[in-house]
């Protein structure tokens, strides 16, 4: 793996054309299409598919997209080092998550971390759920945001509890359903349904979606690859999410109301036990005693 094979990889995800790709890199397209494909025999994953219309990353894809990023970002900042030396040592605070609306909150507890760490730099990653854990793994992240659950392999790492999150359904206000205090499954049977990639969930909630979508007609039935794909249908008036609350980004458009008989899900963070890091270590307690308030314009 090289930086040139990284780089092309980053203009391919971020244009989702060889064509544009090789025109960014001021390469052939062959020659593009090579490096990629050198890529992946080493990865040993697809990191596109392919046909001769549609460019079109796979879960695998994304998941390597932040590490990407995060070997460029660093061997620039080496290149950079040496430019110009300065004695101010940069601090760095490498967050993962499978949702972008779960970083919402954070700008305030960043901003107050900044204020006691000088030099902050922080990382955010958002990743599919099922690659979450491969960042603490491989040291990418310091800590994730996610839900607790009995998946296999996390009982090594500390996990803290922020709140509890109620399971909603996310529809557009003027919805004759958004009155109600709980909506039912049985209220679900009739709606146009809007469901995220199962790799952004977790298990109980990807199976949720299964069940829901058992002997539905695939009219009624709206699949988009994010959460927040899934609450611009909503919001749309397409139909009705089913997702975490957490996930839900705030638009004035919509409201969430939680789903009768489902218990709340344990939200928070995992990271390494005994951080040495007295940054992440600040950070945690900023988490922990100093939840940051709500984002102005939540509905719902």
């Amino acid at each position: 793996m090289n930086l040139f094979q990284l780089e092309c990889f980053l203009a391919v995800a971020n244009t989702l054309s060889f064509a544009r790709a090789a025109k960014q890199m001021q390469i052939s397209q062959p020659a593009i299409s090579h490096q990629i494909k050198n890529l992946e025999e080493e990865l040993d994953v697809k990191l596109f598919q392919r046909s001769t219309r549609v460019v079109q990353m796979t879960p695998q894809g994304r998941a390597f997209l932040p590490d990407a990023k995060t070997i460029l970002s660093t061997a620039q900042q080496a290149k950079l080092r040496f430019q110009k030396k300065d004695r101010r040592a940069v601090k760095t605070l490498s967050i993962g998550c499978s949702a972008f609306t779960q970083f919402a909150a954070l700008a305030d507890h960043l901003r107050q971390l900044s204020q006691q760490i000088p030099n902050l730099h922080p990382q955010l990653h958002v990743v599919p759920h099922e690659y979450l854990f491969h960042l603490l793994e491989t040291g990418k992240a310091d800590l994730v945001f996610d839900f607790k659950t009995e998946e296999e392999g996390r009982q090594r790492y500390t996990y803290r509890e922020l709140g509890r999150a109620a399971l909603t359904c996310v529809c557009r206000k003027e919805h004759p359903l958004a009155q109600h205090a709980q909506i039912t499954k049985a209220d679900l049977e009739k709606e146009p349904l809007i469901f995220c990639d199962p790799v952004y969930l977790i298990p109980e909630v990807a199976n949720l979606q299964w069940q829901l979508a058992a002997g539905r007609s695939p009219v009624d039935l709206h699949f988009c690859d994010s959460s927040e794909a899934a609450v611009i249908l909503a919001a749309a008036g397409l139909g009705i999410a089913i997702l975490p609350e957490p996930l839900v980004p705030l638009d004035a458009r919509i409201v969430r109301v939680p789903l009768e008989g489902t218990a709340k899900l344990s939200a928070g963070i995992f990271y390494r036990p005994y951080p040495g890091d007295t940054t992440l270590r600040t950070f945690i307690h900023l988490l922990t005693h100093s939840p940051a308030p709500e984002a102005p314009g939540a509905a719902g």
